[in-house]
């Protein structure tokens, strides 16, 4: 994990909306068991910009059923809430590279070259493709691409 743990819960909504302390990863790694709330997800999903219908397909669940748990104050499951936890860290990564809201989330619909002319949109829904989103915001951030 390369932000912060108290960024991550910031882009969670906070120790108020995860209603526990987190102060390192195994705090973390019981949130995913328990299973973190969807007012987490919510929040992440509004800072993210991203709609409903864009959010539900990264936690691969129908937006049916992510609109009726949001309104039921569910909890997400461990695979669900890891992958929320996952897309913190490139939300986080990603205010540190652009340093504006508006910006990060232009970046994210646009096309980039390094990810073969797509939007890093479209790999949010997997481990690997977030993963080479964070790693093309690390080498933005280090001047690699622009």
């Amino acid at each position: 994990m390369q932000i912060p743990i108290h960024r991550i819960v910031e882009a969670l909504g906070g120790e108020k909306v995860i209603k526990r302390p987190i102060r390192q990863e195994f705090d973390l790694l019981d949130v995913v068991r328990e299973g973190l709330p969807m007012e987490s997800a919510a929040f992440l999903q509004k800072n993210l910009g991203l709609t409903n219908k864009t959010m539900s397909h990264i936690l691969a669940i129908s937006e049916s059923t992510y609109q009726r748990r949001i309104r039921a104050n569910a909890k997400l499951t461990p695979d669900e809430s890891e992958k929320t936890i996952s897309l913190s860290e490139v939300y986080e990564l990603g205010m540190d590279v652009f340093e504006d809201k508006q910006d990060f989330e232009e970046w994210l619909e646009s096309r980039v070259t390094a990810l073969q002319n797509k939007r890093p949109v479209d790999f949010l829904d997997s481990m690997l493709g977030r993963k080479q989103v964070l790693n093309i915001l690390n080498a933005i951030q280090h001047g690699i691409f622009s």
